[in-house]
């Protein structure tokens, strides 16, 4: 099992950052690889999602659904997919939550990711150093879209 747990800052309103982490194709266009296939009525997204793991990238597809609290600033994200191999299937949780802070705002995520297939351990093994790396990466794009948003 793969478990993410971050926290950053963003020098930014909460109900800026909000409206940001609210809207799937703004967090998705801060997540590289990922976009956004299709949304069906029912609000399920279909999505995918391409990670490097060393030499190996995989190509995830998913479906996603995204639950959102907007009084407390609090959502939840489900999806469960497959490689588009057949290596590996996951299943997959997320919260988050906006907060203020002295310098703007905090934003928590936590979540894990349960993998099976013959890609499982493989995926394991180099998911540290790629979730760190894409949790920076997101946090960058949010910080730099809420200060663009600013002006």
């Amino acid at each position: 099992m793969i478990e993410v747990a971050e926290r950053f800052e963003v020098a930014a309103p909460p109900a800026t950052v909000w409206s940001l982490l609210a809207d799937p194709y703004a967090v998705v266009a801060c997540v590289p690889g990922a976009a956004i296939v299709s949304h069906a009525e029912d609000g399920t997204f279909e999505a995918t999602l391409t990670v490097k793991f060393g030499p190996l990238s995989v190509a995830f597809q998913a479906r996603a659904v995204l639950e959102l609290e907007l009084a407390t600033m609090t959502g939840r994200l489900s999806a469960r997919g497959k490689d588009k191999q057949g290596g590996a299937r996951f299943q997959a949780s997320a919260t988050f939550s906006v907060q203020p802070a002295e310098a703007g705002s905090v934003v928590e995520t936590r979540g894990e990711v349960e993998l099976s297939g013959h890609l499982a351990s493989i995926i394991e093994s180099g998911a540290g150093v790629v979730t760190k790396r894409m949790s920076a990466d997101f946090a960058a794009c949010l910080r730099a879209r809420c200060a663009a948003l600013a002006y």
